[in-house]
């Protein structure tokens, strides 16, 4: 016997299917995994059953979605009377109505005068400073109103203020 490469001997290319993976003993017995009879018709019975079921539940809550009901107020059309502004002050509600972050509805109570600062890009009422999530840089944060837009208005429930996050303990001056 000589050490040339060729003359080892070299596995057989291996067969399709399972003992081509497997070794033979292995392949012999996965063969015989199979369907060996029919399914019956109380399998297409709850096919077609629980078919029905999700096509009625989902008629059901696609006819059920709509606006919100009470206490939700309509305020406006987001699109028109709050999307190009970054900071609108609902007198009705004592409210301000956010966007320049992520859509928030400010309860009025603890703010006087609520603006954006591009230069910053934090809110500001003249002496404190908030970051777009309404975070409190030095002050207490800013309690929100649930708010939702349902075909392009704005709707608000002034009956329930959510408190801010944890503020941040390091003031910052305002930049504007």
């Amino acid at each position: 016997m000589s050490d040339h490469p060729d003359d080892h001997d070299t596995p057989p290319d291996p067969d399709f299917g399972p003992s081509g993976y497997l070794p033979e003993r292995a392949s012999k017995r996965a063969r015989k995994i199979v369907l060996r009879a029919p399914l019956g018709l109380q399998w297409i019975i709850a096919a077609a059953v629980f078919g029905i079921i999700v096509v009625v539940a989902g008629v059901l809550w696609l006819g059920t979605s709509g606006p919100p009901t009470a206490p939700y107020v309509a305020v406006g059309s987001f699109s028109d009377d709050f999307a190009t502004v970054p900071v609108t002050h609902l007198d009705d509600l004592d409210a301000w109505v956010v966007t320049a972050g992520p859509l928030m509805v400010v309860a009025g109570a603890d703010v006087d005068a609520l603006t954006y600062c591009e230069d910053s890009r934090r809110l500001q009422d003249g002496a404190r400073v908030w970051d777009l999530a309404g975070r409190g840089l030095g002050t207490d944060s800013l309690q929100t109103h649930p708010a939702v837009v349902h075909d392009g208005t704005l709707y608000v429930d002034p009956t329930v203020t959510r408190p801010g996050a944890r503020p941040a303990p390091d003031p910052e001056p305002p930049a504007c």
